[in-house]
């Protein structure tokens, strides 16, 4: 998921924050820096609060070992605080007494390592249904219906009495007669029946069904089915080492019909003084008063979802001085069906969050992820509006193996530029066992073959989340969300076109604003009846007031509350900028709107945002940006006591972005990222303002301070000279520095009475599963496991069980003594290679810590040769998985699929799948030799055309900086010695060659369970997707003076 002033005196009102909960009023302030002195020291050396903090997934038998060898490989890696995160694959009891044990072991580890470990709150996702225990527990939290049909009929069925509601249409009206539905036997007319539907029951809620969070009581039903256990064992840590709690996707989507709880209509009449009832078609049709009817129904369920969801968990957090953090759906704005206004459930967050999922930039809807500017604009917002300082992303979930450090730090720092400050990473695998590696890759942990690498793009993220934890980000344009406009236009059963085209307006107008450079906050109408005043001609919302406001495009209803609130703002001489008109209040036409908007002076009616409307309403004479080209251009600025902050990226990764800012103040100063180090930068003085060139490389970001006052002690480094290749004195050499890898990933499959050849491993295991009981397949893929509900069905009789068999060939005659195959869990099998049964190597293990190796390379054959796997009888943990190749060969495309043949003992510059190496997925080493007499001036070494995730450098066996993003240079000059020089370039691949997705042509940058099912037939080699991974034109020396 991912920056302030100069020359001026700002007086900074103390952050206070008084609570939504009339029936909690509290205080607090979380500015903890706010002066270039303590922001200095705690960017050298971040405290574990502000790293990174993954989900640490436990998704296997969880032992206290594997939990220690984690927590110190985060430690290592940067990472000091953690999430614990049930996941898919969990074979420990979930809430059992041995999960808290486990869960106090882990935070005792932290504790020693001087960690955080924050909780999760649900098994998997999504929040509410506690792995099944609540709907266990308290069926009425399931079985009352969550949401209600219509059908439409001439007279009355036979059946009209099991209906939940009946309605007669007459003259446009509806009147209820399900009381008397005698009455009506016989007749004709238009009748519509209403019936309920249920969430349905699902291997993934554990056998049960989710539950209904609109129902009063479930939430706090949850909370302490969820929460007692890890009070009990864990309280006295609850606020330190335990800062806080996530929640995951809690929902209120309808399963059939709209979206109903049994007290609705009541709660609804109390609130609108009319019954629901009766009104109930204006919710499937445009009939009736129809706008009106939707504003109110979707404004009391958004209601409903605070007061039973997001209020009892805020106070339950408070009480325990925990921290409230997680997300919604927040990706399906303007649809109301995952609660109506995802800001609105943020004001009730400690620390509120999103996620951003995927690898796939789209900046031009209002769905998409990463580049959607209003999902992340909203977090920033109503954190800056409620004064909370830390704003948590759920980052690269489902962006697959490939993922790049470049475009690690490309999306990191898109989302942290609008407002981000605590990353989570999706997700830290505890092991890659099964189905368990199709679970939204990448994994940060120890499989990956960058890991070794990851603590320098991890330290930069924690240092940006210093730097933007620090001040305030104090911007001075609300613009109104037009999401009360949108509910007009929204059903359950049917979207008006106009609904996208709300959201698709919305979208774009904000998005090219911000592309503007221009500084702005985004405002729900629910946080503004709730938190909005006018106060000195600025609207206040909680801790912001904006003398400016805007009225977006297509904006058609105004709340009540927003419109009384905006007339006193324009009264007082507040300025509203009008890109639409809105004609409704509530839903309903109003007749003061026109007179209002027509009629009122400070109000100015704009029709789009050209340039000249923005340089007219939206310029800041604090900030300006001068003659920027190229690139893809983003800001943040944060005011200090002492001056202010200004983070710059480019999220392109095609193209530069240059051009210089103009802002307020005395000097600069450069905050590096990625080195720590604090620096002087060139500026040069206009007037009370300051001039600072920029030059960003695609992905690149520059963290500034601007002090109030004239900088002592710091310097702008020289600027670099002209550079010059420095030649070669040798030939480059290419070295493989791990044995080649080929995965075979289709069998034969012997189960039951039934066979099938060429399988695809992936549906192998849902087929043999099905064999034996599990109607949805594999349950380690599909299950929620209850209690321990899957694992209780490893009663299978001495029948049971399968074989798989893989076949490989061998061409050509070399050496295969060195070939290893790996088999996953291998105690769950009989193996055997040509018939023979072998035995895998104690204590050896590959890729995964479960991953067994066998030592086959003498039992190998020219031709086809097999492996062999029998379950005899049948185990629950026995999922087909692909087997694995290691050891010296090539592997070449054949007909179907891969053989393997002898080794390319001379590689050469190129794509490594020309090299016989199309699976390969860790380091390959290019080294030369450069004899330099006299060492002088700079030295980088610099890469031109190369794929990979990332490149070390070493000079003379000793590391240099890496080569992680563009443009990819690295300085050796303090490494160099006179004379002979050696210089190695590692180039590192991924897993996505070796682990896939392969086939069907999966989209770049989206890799989830779905993308490795359905795989129809075994495809020759060359069609499988595979990567271009290697170097594919030598790299250079440059030297400057």
């Amino acid at each position: 998921m991912k920056l302030r002033y100069a020359s001026l005196i700002i007086i900074l009102l103390p952050v206070t924050f008084t609570c939504l909960d009339s029936c909690r009023k509290r205080s607090v302030n979380e500015i903890t820096i706010n002066d270039f002195a303590t922001l200095s020291k705690e960017f050298r050396q971040p405290a574990a609060e502000y790293t990174t903090a993954p989900f640490f997934v436990w998704n296997y038998k969880i032992t206290k070992e594997e939990i220690d060898s984690y927590l110190n490989e985060f430690n290592r890696q940067g990472s000091k605080q953690v999430f614990i995160h049930p996941r898919p694959g969990l074979i420990t009891e979930y809430l059992s007494d041995e999960w808290f044990e486990l869960c106090r072991h882990t935070v005792d580890k932290a504790g020693e390592l001087g960690m955080k470990v924050w909780l999760y709150d649900e098994n998997s996702y999504p929040s509410g249904f506690a792995g099944g225990h609540v709907p266990d527990r308290v069926p009425e939290s399931y079985n009352q219906g969550q949401g209600l049909a219509m059908t439409r009929f001439t007279s009355l069925p036979d059946t009209a009495d099991r209906f939940f509601l009946c309605l007669k249409e007459e003259s446009g009206q509806f009147e209820d007669i399900t009381s008397r539905l005698g009455d009506e036997k016989g007749k004709t007319g238009s009748y519509l029946l209403f019936s309920k539907t249920y969430n349905r029951k699902s291997d993934w809620y554990g056998g049960f069904s989710y539950v209904d969070l609109l129902c009063p009581g479930v939430t706090e039903e949850f909370i302490k089915i969820t929460m007692t256990g890890y009070k009990k064992h864990l309280g006295r840590e609850f606020g330190r080492i335990v800062p806080g709690i996530f929640t995951d996707e809690p929902q209120i989507e309808s399963p059939g019909g709209i979206r109903w709880t049994p007290d609705l209509f009541d709660v609804f009449e109390k609130q609108w003084n009319y019954d629901l009832r009766t009104h109930l078609p204006s919710l499937f049709e445009e009939t009736g008063d129809w706008k009106k009817v939707r504003h109110n129904y979707t404004q009391t369920l958004l209601n409903l979802f605070i007061d039973r969801w997001a209020k009892p968990y805020f106070r339950y957090c408070e009480k325990n001085n925990l921290k409230f953090t997680g997300h919604y759906w927040e990706h399906e704005w303007p649809n109301m069906n995952n609660g109506g206004d995802n800001m609105a459930m943020y004001a009730w967050h400690q620390v509120p969050a999103i996620d951003m999922l995927f690898n796939q930039w789209n900046d031009s809807t209002p769905r998409g992820q990463f580049g959607n500017v209003r999902s992340v604009k909203e977090l920033a917002s109503a954190a800056n509006q409620t004064g909370r300082q830390r704003k948590l992303s759920e980052t690269y979930g489902g962006a697959g193996w490939d993922l790049t450090f470049t475009d690690m730090k490309r999306l990191g720092d898109w989302e942290y530029v609008l407002g981000v400050n605590f990353m989570n990473q999706h997700l830290s695998h505890i092991t890659l066992a099964g189905a368990r590696k199709y679970d939204y890759p990448p994994t940060f942990t120890y499989h990956e073959p960058w890991w070794n690498n990851y603590r320098y793009i991890n330290d930069h993220f924690a240092r940006l989340s210093v730097a933007l934890s620090s001040g305030e980000q104090v911007n001075k344009i609300l613009i109104l969300e037009p999401t009360t406009s949108a509910w007009l236009y929204d059903s359950y059963t049917s979207k008006n076109p106009k609904l996208g085209e709300i959201g698709q307006s919305f979208q774009s107008f904000i998005t090219r604003l911000e592309k503007e450079q221009v500084e702005y906050d985004l405002g729900s109408e629910n946080m503004i009846k709730n938190l909005g005043s006018v106060k000195k001609a600025k609207l206040v919302i909680g801790h912001r007031a904006y003398p400016v406001v805007v009225i977006p495009p297509m904006m058609e209803n105004l709340d009540l509350t927003t419109f009384r609130i905006l007339k006193r703002f324009v009264s007082e001489g507040g300025k509203l900028v009008a890109f639409s008109i809105p004609t409704l209040v509530d839903g309903s036409s109003n007749n003061d709107l026109a007179g209002f908007f027509s009629g009122t002076a400070n109000i100015s009616a704009v029709k789009k945002p050209d340039q000249e409307t923005i340089k007219t309403y939206f310029s800041d004479p604090e900030i300006s940006f001068l003659n920027v080209k190229g690139g893809n251009l983003y800001h943040h600025r944060r005011i200090l006591s002492d001056g202010q902050l200004v983070l710059l990226t480019n999220s392109s990764l095609t193209e530069s972005t240059s051009g210089s800012l103009k802002i307020r103040g005395k000097g600069a100063i450069e905050f590096n990222t990625l080195s720590g180090e604090i620096t002087g930068y060139p500026c040069t003085d206009d007037g009370d303002h300051i001039r600072l060139p920029f030059n960003l490389y695609p992905a690149g970001s520059l963290l500034l301070f601007v002090p109030a006052m004239k900088p002592d002690g710091f310097s702008a480094p020289p600027a670099p000279g002209n550079p010059e290749v420095v030649p070669s004195d040798s030939q480059m050499k290419v070295i493989r520095e791990e044995d080649n890898a080929f995965p075979i990933e289709f069998c034969d499959i012997i189960a039951g009475g039934e066979s099938a050849t060429d399988l695809n491993t992936y549906d192998a295991a849902d087929k043999i599963f099905r064999i034996h009981g599990f109607a949805n397949g594999n349950p380690w893929n599909t299950s929620v496991q209850f209690k321990t509900n899957i694992v209780d069905r490893d009663t299978f009789g001495i029948t049971s069980g399968f074989i798989a068999t893989y076949r490989f060939e061998v061409k050509g005659t070399f050496d295969c003594s060195s070939i290893m195959a790996i088999i996953e869990r291998p105690y769950l099998w009989k193996t055997t290679v040509n018939g023979k049964e072998i035995v895998p190597e104690p204590g050896r293990w590959w890729l995964d810590r479960s991953f067994g190796v066998f030592k086959i390379g003498p039992m190998i054959n020219q031709g086809e040769n097999t492996i062999t796997l029998t379950a005899s009888p049948m185990r629950v943990h026995a999922e087909i998985e692909p087997v694995y190749l290691t050891g010296d060969f090539s592997v070449k495309p054949g007909a179907k699929g891969w053989y393997l043949e002898a080794p390319v003992n001379n590689l050469t510059t190129g794509s490594w799948k020309d090299k016989g190496l199309p699976f390969y997925s860790w380091g390959i080493t290019y080294r030369k030799e450069y004899d330099i007499e006299k060492i002088s001036g700079k030295y980088f070494v610099s890469m031109g055309k190369w794929n990979g995730t990332i490149a070390e450098v070493k000079v003379n066996g000793r590391k240099a900086p890496l080569m992680a993003f563009p443009p990819y240079k690295s300085d050796i000059s303090d490494l160099l010695e006179p004379g002979t020089n050696v210089i190695d370039v590692k180039v590192i691949g991924s897993l996505k060659n070796l682990l896939g997705p392969h086939f069907n042509d999966p989209a770049p940058g989206l890799a989830s369970p779905w993308h490795w099912r359905n795989v129809r037939s075994y495809p020759p080699g060359n069609e499988y997707q595979l990567l271009d991974y290697g170097l594919m034109e030598e790299f250079i020396l440059m030297h400057t003076d």
